[in-house]
């Protein structure tokens, strides 16, 4: 779907002036999202913002491609989620601290800078 995604950053008449099918491939996207993350969240709990602050932190390093973004975002995601881990292990006994605490201190103010500065050029959803 990576190439459908790279079209659809140009909007859906473009992409299907491309030869791509923009409601399959937003269909395509979704249902093997769903279940992906569902899975992820049954097995490992809740960990917010992880899916939020490694695409847009990798977006400069590999580009605006979605198709280029899609596996470093898969291997930054994992790479955080262990790090932070380890850094909830690493602490001494006392008070559990969860992982998505830790995950949520590093995603809540990447997160409000982000609003604040797409706000701050206007954008609107």
């Amino acid at each position: 779907a990576a190439r459908g995604l790279d079209a659809l950053t140009l909007g859906e008449e473009t992409a299907a002036s491309l030869g791509f099918a923009p409601q399959r491939t937003q269909w395509l996207v979704i249902g093997g999202t769903a279940p992906a993350v569902g899975g992820a969240v049954a097995v490992t709990g809740v960990v917010g913002f992880v899916g939020l602050v490694v695409p847009h932190l990798l977006r400069r390093a590999v580009g605006q491609h979605p198709s280029r973004l899609l596996l470093p975002s898969f291997l930054g995601g994992a790479l955080l989620t262990t790090l932070a881990d380890l850094g909830v292990r690493a602490l001494p006994p006392g008070p559990e601290l969860k992982l998505g605490v830790v995950t949520a201190l590093l995603g809540a103010p990447f997160f409000l800078q982000l609003v604040m500065r797409t706000a701050a050029r206007g954008v609107t959803g």
